[in-house]
């Protein structure tokens, strides 16, 4: 009986310990990936204590609103998809650790107060928050691979090529610069923007957002409002450009909900508000895709916010 449970233990180590090995290595591999979530928080953690400007938002900021054309030191704390959860919960989490803060900008768009990560396409990118700056939406489940685990964060072909060392950081986390914007450039393909992948755009946007989400939206912002207004912090929501073929496509029910909400934050807290979604200063050549501005467009748009709300307040 003992030589049977001997050689039981034995087939189990030959079987499973290169598994636990080749799990390890990945493992250690994934969490030194420089995704943009690694980079943001590290490069943040760098200079928070100079920051005078914080952007907050999706990835209308974070391609579009690029601080080195502040008059002051700003970082852009925008991501893909990031809500207002997120938004605020990130503010909220640096607060203490922003001595020189003096304004903050909030990027609204078509889909902020009805969006949320949960439940929808995107719902991993919850993890990626949890497990680099601790912050965990309510329902987020944390017994499953990606709450256990980095390598369950990330596809299996990225996590071969990772193990096999050929993993390309910019072409994969996109080209995060040191404050925190992501450099785009046009696209190559001329049809990236267009009526028919606006209109597939606005779809997509209109598929994933629920009015059951705006009350808890609006509570976020309100939280965080209240928190900055002793410390003598401007909160100013902005809205991106668009191109029209995106915009054109606009639920107008959801933006007069969308405007709604916001005049009452305004109305509410003394909040000033800058919508730029149909400002025809920007061309075609400005963006990356149907909604999204490229780095001409980015340096075009950072330099007149710096200009009408930083530098002359």
């Amino acid at each position: 009986m003992q030589r049977q449970v001997v050689k039981f233990g034995y087939n189990f180590l030959l079987i499973f310990l290169p598994l636990l090995v080749l799990f390890s290595i990945t493992e250690y591999k994934a969490r030194r990936l420089p995704n943009t979530y690694a980079r943001k928080k590290a490069n943040f953690e760098r200079i928070h204590d100079s920051v005078e400007v914080l952007i907050l938002g999706s990835s209308h900021a974070l391609k579009g609103i690029d601080p080195d054309y502040f008059s002051l030191r700003g970082f852009n704390f925008s991501n893909s998809s990031q809500t207002l959860f997120y938004d605020t919960r990130l503010c909220l989490k640096y607060l203490n650790e922003m001595p020189r803060l003096k304004i903050v900008i909030v990027e609204l768009n078509y889909i902020s107060f009805q969006f949320e990560l949960s439940g929808s396409p995107e719902g991993w990118r919850d993890y990626f928050y949890y497990h680099y700056f601790g912050i965990r939406y309510p329902a987020l489940d944390l017994f499953t691979p990606a709450g256990l685990t980095y390598s369950a964060l990330y596809t299996k072909g990225l996590l071969k090529d990772l193990f096999l060392g050929i993993v390309n950081d910019r072409k994969e986390f996109g080209d995060v610069q040191a404050n925190g914007w992501e450099k785009t450039h046009a696209p190559d393909d001329s049809l990236t923007i267009s009526d028919k992948t606006g209109l597939e755009r606005v779809r997509l946007h209109n598929a994933i957002i629920s009015p059951a989400n705006q009350v808890r939206t609006e509570q976020y912002l309100g939280e965080m409002i209240r928190k900055l207004i002793p410390r003598s912090v401007r909160v100013l929501f902005v809205s991106a450009p668009v191109y029209k073929t995106y915009a054109k496509f606009l639920n107008p029910s959801t933006e007069r909900q969308n405007r709604a909400i916001i005049d009452r934050l305004c109305s509410k807290y003394g909040v000033a508000y800058y919508d730029f979604t149909r400002d025809t200063g920007y061309a075609r050549g400005d963006f990356y895709d149907n909604d999204h501005l490229n780095a001409k467009g980015a340096e075009k748009f950072s330099r007149r916010l710096d200009k009408i709300i930083i530098a002359s307040p």
